[in-house]
């Protein structure tokens, strides 16, 4: 009972935060390839330390309220994410439907987080606990 309400969208958002630490944990053993021919070995590192980061802090901070961390979670992550996109939409064309739905893909996943942002920018805390 010591989950944030609405524990339905918090355990949704610890779930969330979870795969975007696991992506991090994936990137870091195993990048992807024509991630990491367009963004170079340093950038390579930065983008998924800001995967696991993003992962971890949100997935530790969401369930307990703890907004203010759970904030440099969700920067960390649509960073990360928008890192992505611009690869994405760098890389050359070879069926648009498939770049158009990736991006798309791309752009829901900030305004998710961008959502959640708004959500929790006012207090460190949950002010009801």
């Amino acid at each position: 009972m010591k989950i944030q309400e609405p524990r339905a969208l918090s355990v949704i958002y610890f779930f969330a935060y979870v795969a975007i630490g696991l992506l991090g944990m994936f990137v870091a053993t195993d990048p992807p390839r024509t991630v990491q021919s367009s963004l170079g070995n340093p950038l390579m590192v930065w983008w998924g330390v800001l995967l696991l980061v993003g992962g971890v802090l949100g997935s530790v901070s969401v369930l307990p309220g703890i907004w203010w961390l759970e904030r440099a979670a969700t920067f960390c992550c649509m960073t990360a994410i928008a890192v992505y996109g611009s690869v994405l939409a760098s890389l050359p064309v070879t069926q648009m439907s498939v770049r158009a739905a990736s991006l798309c893909f791309i752009v829901f996943s900030i305004l998710a987080f961008a959502a959640r942002l708004v959500k929790i920018r006012h207090h460190a805390y949950d002010p009801e606990k």
